[in-house]
Formats: structure tokens, sequence, C-alpha cells
């Protein structure tokens, strides 16, 4: 894969297999030298066989894991269009590629699941919406996020508006040729207004076009809560909206989007929809500061990744900088943090497990930065139901 939707999200989050390796290399930026990414990812993968090697896996079982990614070395093509950042995710099943419109620390990690928090600013808490690049023929859907764009076939769609003008004008010929036979008939004349023609004509044939477009629409988004926004030329605009019977959001993508830079033409439609997600996260930080001193809140990770394991967080909300290192048991909810020690190469982090729990138990995660968050602190988690929970210590 090149970009990140939803169901891979879901697919990485379900792997379970050792050894899994995630490994994220930034690829542009000012700390990053033009060309360096095939040596840095050479060097990544060497440490990465290193530490598998410490870990008992057979040399064989290594080499089979790391050669797809070592084919990328002197792969010109795939470096030339590198992006911001770039995730590998492999193991004996094979390798899966992402490449990251922002920015990425180095890292890797070797776990029996995929660490995936890196990720979670593509996949902003329910930041997908819909986008319909909308002219008078072929019109296309799309699912989005900030970086992908996934094609909905929309099904039952007259071809254009000239097919609607078409049929108007057969259905007046017939009329006009029976006309013509009885004029013929009883020794008249017959009058005949011609086609599609006028402004009002044009209007109501394209009306006529959006409100079959619109069906379509609906039947596509049916099962979906996805704010829409529509990329057309500007007097169209108000003539969609007119007859819809979807929800559409304020302002609108301008452009021709079959010349129009997909990555601009996605980013200023992300633009449109942000202000409704950042109403989620709003409404979401106003709930936090309501319960902020009560049993539904947490702040440390002894206490959050045990209750995101047992289905017990509704929300987390983390800094970007948010790390802890250490060790947890599924069973027990027991957790120890390594206090007194760097991390070892390739160790998982304890908050992206916590992430990984929200999200599978389909709890929500909101990245916030410190001035963001209500106390000073790495994190928060609301909730579900108040429970009992042990006091974190040294012991837990």
């Amino acid at each position: 894969m090149t970009s990140l939707t939803q169901d891979d999200l879901r697919e990485l989050q379900a792997t379970r297999l050792y050894p899994c390796i995630s490994l994220y290399l930034p690829t542009a930026g000012e700390k990053v030298e033009p060309g360096q990414g095939p040596v840095r990812l050479r060097n990544m993968v060497k440490a990465t066989e290193e530490a598998l090697h410490d870990q008992g896996v057979r040399t064989p079982v290594i080499e089979m894991i790391t050669k797809p990614v070592r084919e990328l070395y002197d792969d010109a093509m795939f470096w030339t269009y590198s992006d911001s950042g770039l995730a590998l995710f492999f193991n004996e099943e094979g390798l899966r590629i992402v490449k990251l419109p922002i920015a990425c620390d180095e890292s890797v990690t070797i776990a029996d699941r995929y660490m995936i928090r890196p990720l979670l600013p593509l996949l902003d808490q329910n930041g997908q919406f819909a986008l319909l690049v909308l002219g008078l023929a072929d019109p296309r859907l799309y699912r989005c996020s900030i970086s992908t764009m996934e094609e909905i076939e929309l099904e039952d769609l007259p071809a254009s508006v000239k097919s609607i003008i078409q049929t108007y004008d057969q259905e007046k010929q017939m009329q006009h040729h029976k006309a013509s036979g009885r004029a013929r008939r009883e020794g008249g004349q017959s009058v005949f207004g011609g086609s599609f023609s006028g402004k009002e004509n044009d209007k109501n044939r394209i009306e006529e076009y959006f409100r079959k477009v619109d069906q379509a629409v609906q039947q596509a988004l049916a099962d979906t809560n996805l704010p829409l926004v529509l990329d057309c030329v500007d007097y169209l605009y108000p003539i969609y909206r007119g007859v819809s019977h979807l929800e559409i959001l304020d302002g609108h993508v301008t452009g021709k989007p079959d010349v129009m830079d997909r990555k601009i033409l996605l980013s200023n439609a992300y633009a449109i929809a942000k202000p409704t997600f950042d109403k989620d996260k709003t409404a979401a930080l106003n709930t936090l500061g309501n319960l902020m001193g009560t049993p539904r809140v947490i702040e440390d990770i002894r206490l959050i990744l045990p209750a995101a394991m047992h289905r017990q967080i509704d929300t987390l909300f983390l800094t970007p900088e948010a790390k802890a290192w250490g060790s947890s048991d599924s069973q027990s909810g027991r957790v120890v943090l390594a206090e007194d020690r760097e991390p070892e190469f390739g160790e998982e982090e304890l908050f992206d497990q916590a992430a990984v729990q929200t999200l599978k138990h389909g709890g929500r995660i909101y990245l916030l930065n410190h001035d963001e968050m209500p106390e000073k602190t790495q994190a928060l988690a609301i909730l579900r139901y108040e429970t009992p929970m042990q006091p974190p210590d040294s012991n837990i």
C-alpha cells in the first residue's frame, strides 16, 4: 500500500505474529539529508537483524523477513517518489509499505503486533469525509482522510446532463410528429418550440440530473455518517445544494480535478471538512473538563493500559511526545515501568499499546498539543464507567 485507510489500519491492528517489525523513517525535512534514505534504511535493517538474532530468531527466518525491505535499497523509482516519511511493516507473511505525508521520528519496534501510533494523525478520529467531484457528466465519489482517497462506486446514474437533454429532445420530437400528423389530418398547422435552450431550461435539466446524482450518492453513503464536500465550478454548487437531501458542508473546492494535483485537491477538501472534526474534538474536551477530578478520568499509563485492554476507555487523549517503556501482562493487567534504564532497541512502547487497545475496542483517540491538554501530563483517558482501580505504584 502507498496510502492508508481505516481498513488498512484495522488489518494492521489485527495482526498477531512474532516477530512483527514496524520501521518508521523520515524521508524529508530539515534533519534529513537528500539521498540518505537508502543508507539510513540499510543501517536500520542491519540493527533490526542483529536484534532479531539476539532474540533467538533463526538466520534463515531473519533473511526471509527482511529480504523485501532490502530490495528497496537500490529501487531508484521508490525513493524518487518518497513522501515526508516512510512506514514499513514486515513479518514472515510479507511487507506493507505506507508513504507518509507527515513527519515521523526514526524508530523500530519488534513485537507480536505492529506499532500504529505514528499513523494516528492520518486517521484523526472521525477524520474521514466524502468528496463528490461534480460536473455535468461523470460524477465521482470518494471516501477521504487527510491523506487518502478511495473511490466509491456510484450506481444507476445517467451518463450526463446531455443524456437528460437527449431524452427530452426525443420525447419532444415524438410529440411533434404526433402533433404534425394530427394537424395534417385536421388541415391545421403544428407548432414545435425547439429543443433544450434558454437559461431556465438549462437549470431545470441540471437540477433533474443532480437529483439522480444525489439519489446515487445517498445510496452509496447510506451506512456512513461521512460529511460531504463538493468539488465543482462555482455556479453548480448552489444548484446541487438546492436539490440535495444530503448534509453538505459549507464551501466547496474549485478547479478541474482531472488537472489538479491530487495532494492539492485533497488538502483543499480536508480544509473544508476539518471544522467538523474540530467540533467533535471540542465536544470531547468539554466532556473531559466536566469529568476532571472524578474517577472516570485517569492519567497514569499503569492505569490507562490495563483499562484499554479491558475495554474500559471511551476516549484517550495523547500528546505527541507521550512515551513510556516497560512491560505489561494482558491477563493480570500488571504494568511495570522501566524507569531506571534506557529502552532497548525494538522495544514496544506502552502508550502505543494503549492506543491499539483503545481503537480495537471502539474507543476514540485525540492527539493534543501540550497547550490543549487540561493538565500538564502526557495522557488522559475518559473511562466508559467508574471502576475501582488500584493506585499506581512501583509494585503494580
